[in-house]
């Protein structure tokens, strides 16, 4: 069995400025637990409160996703929850705050193609499409995503950043990423 160096790990985690990291399945319990981390980690400083709040939410959101939409499921009981990672990286001017989960293939374009779509809208065009989406019924929205991702990228202010990396010729990893800048 080969030994996996936790020192080395540890190590590459406190130069990456990496605040939180979690790989695994996402239950309820589990994102209630992770959602407490990161308010004690970073609610403490009042003057970062907002900025705080947008990392926590943003970070839910993610989370969410991955437990809804991940293509690796697990079984708890009677629900299955999706497996995935998180990472939460504070850097000078801004937090990145990522997410992974396997996809279908047959999901992956659509999920950037939203994701560009999104990119592309201004503030006021996000808070249209968003009110557009919460008024459409569900079954004519239900391939998720869709609100989820439009409200990262208004709390956020920034570019929903992606990228698909091919398993194999069933599966595709999937990888968001969002920075949440500091403000002064």
């Amino acid at each position: 069995m080969e030994e996996m160096d936790l020192f080395d790990y540890y190590e590459s985690m406190v130069a990456k400025n990496i605040l939180l990291a979690f790989k695994g399945t996402i239950s309820q319990n589990i994102l209630v637990g992770l959602g407490e981390m990161i308010k004690d980690k970073l609610m403490f400083d009042t003057r970062h409160y907002v900025v705080s709040k947008k990392v926590f939410s943003i970070f839910i959101e993610l989370a969410q996703n991955i437990f809804y939409y991940s293509a690796e499921k697990i079984n708890l009981g009677n629900t299955k929850a999706g497996s995935g990672i998180l990472v939460i990286k504070e850097c000078e001017k801004f937090y990145t705050i990522s997410s992974g989960n396997k996809i279908e293939n047959s999901k992956a374009t659509e999920i950037v193609q939203n994701c560009e779509f999104i990119n592309q809208l201004d503030k006021n065009k996000l808070k249209e499409f968003y009110k557009e989406k919460l008024n459409t019924p569900k079954e004519l929205s239900q391939n998720g995503g869709g609100v989820g991702l439009i409200d990262i990228a208004r709390k956020s202010g920034n570019k929903l950043n992606t990228k698909i990396i091919k398993i194999n010729e069933n599966y595709s990893f999937f990888v968001l990423s969002v920075n949440i800048i500091k403000e002064n």
